[in-house]
């Protein structure tokens, strides 16, 4: 992208954040940007273009972009650390208070090829997926796809994480009853282009990227450490950040 590309890019997607065009409204053409920021047609068209591939735009053929409807005042800040409150475990203090909105399902399916090492599971086995989409009480649309992964071993040894109700706490509180053992976490976060599932569910476009957490859930068993669950929580990347507390090592301890 040019720097005049990059410019007017900033220049428009500074006026619709302020609302100058609100949720709906429709660009100026091309030919107008152009006029009115003097740049060249083709520039005002990669402009509009970014800002499409970033979610701010809807492009329709022969009609004229229009600014996408998307809740993008809420930029949600995801930190490291475990929390719990009367439901059981979560990981997002920020998104405590949020529902499904939509039913959340559960069905046998091959996890993809990374979470399938994760698990110490064959590639191309199934494995019991949940799947629910999230969002703030009220939202109509999910701001997250979250699903968790779990070995159709572990479901044959506790029958309860693969029903439609998992009871009080959830399936960790099973997992944890079942290996009388407390659960540990490690996560990863990375960035991908959505799938069509996320596409449609998270209202992004293909171009637009995606923020992944994938989450192992380990526990003793027979005394072995074992991964009894995998979580992958898709969501908008431009909606949300990661923030984490930097801890000093015995190399940088402070001397003054």
């Amino acid at each position: 992208m040019t720097g005049a590309t990059h410019r007017l890019a900033d220049a428009l997607r500074a006026a619709i954040e302020a609302g100058d065009y609100p949720p709906g409204a429709a660009l100026p053409s091309a030919e107008r940007l152009a006029e009115e920021h003097g740049v060249a047609r083709a520039t005002a068209q990669k402009a509009v273009q970014q800002l499409a591939a970033e979610g701010y735009l809807t492009l329709t053929r022969r009609h004229p972009a229009r600014v996408k409807e998307r809740p993008r005042h809420t930029t949600v800040v995801r930190d490291r650390v475990v929390y719990r409150d009367e439901l059981g475990y979560f990981f997002d203090r920020n998104a405590q208070d949020w529902a499904a909105v939509a039913p959340p399902t559960r069905k046998f399916e091959v996890p993809p090829s990374h979470v399938a090492d994760l698990l110490g599971t064959t590639r191309g086995q199934d494995v019991l997926a949940r799947r629910r989409l999230m969002g703030p009480r009220g939202a109509t649309a999910a701001h997250q796809v979250a699903v968790s992964f779990i070995p159709l071993a572990v479901v044959a040894e506790i029958p309860e994480v693969g029903a439609e109700r998992t009871g009080s706490g959830g399936i960790y509180d099973r997992f944890e009853e079942h290996y009388r053992a407390p659960l540990e976490w490690r996560e990863t976060v990375s960035a991908r282009h959505p799938s069509p599932e996320e596409q449609k569910a998270l209202g992004v476009p293909a171009s637009s990227p995606v923020l992944v957490v994938t989450r192992e859930a380990r526990i003793l068993r027979n005394g072995e450490e074992v991964v009894v669950e995998v979580n992958e929580t898709a969501m908008a990347a431009a909606q949300f950040a990661v923030s984490y507390h930097v801890e000093r090592d015995e190399s940088a301890a402070w001397t003054g």
